[in-house]
């Protein structure tokens, strides 16, 4: 009679252990499945490759990648270029000194104002 108690708790036991296993086999399904963590492994896993093979092309046409480069900065400093080549750099240049001798003026007239009335 001893033995079938012990036997019922041993099955008991290893029920439990399957059921606390094939939890945790769930839980680790579903956050697999889960479509926002597809979506994540999906964006690294392309943004990978795009990096090996942006370093790939680089080590294969560096000339090429440098000329692209150069041209895509002169593109986004188009505008500053063409004032600075145009002439119109000395009038920038003129206006950005007088305006921070204006500032540095009136910041001057301020302290002599607070230094005056002590």
């Amino acid at each position: 009679m001893s033995d079938v108690p012990s036997a019922l708790a041993d099955a008991d036991a290893r029920r439990l252990s399957a059921r606390t296993r094939l939890f945790a086999t769930l839980d680790r399904v579903q956050a697999r499945v889960n479509p926002v963590t597809l979506a994540q492994d999906a964006v690294e896993t392309v943004a990978l490759g795009v990096a090996r093979d942006t370093v790939a092309t680089v080590r294969a046409h560096p000339r090429t990648v440098a000329a692209v480069a150069g041209a895509a900065i002169v593109f986004l400093a188009r505008r500053p270029l063409a004032r600075i080549l145009a002439g119109g750099a000395t009038t920038i240049v003129k206006a950005s000194l007088k305006k921070r001798s204006a500032t540095h003026t009136s910041a001057g007239k301020a302290r002599r104002k607070k230094g005056s009335s002590k």
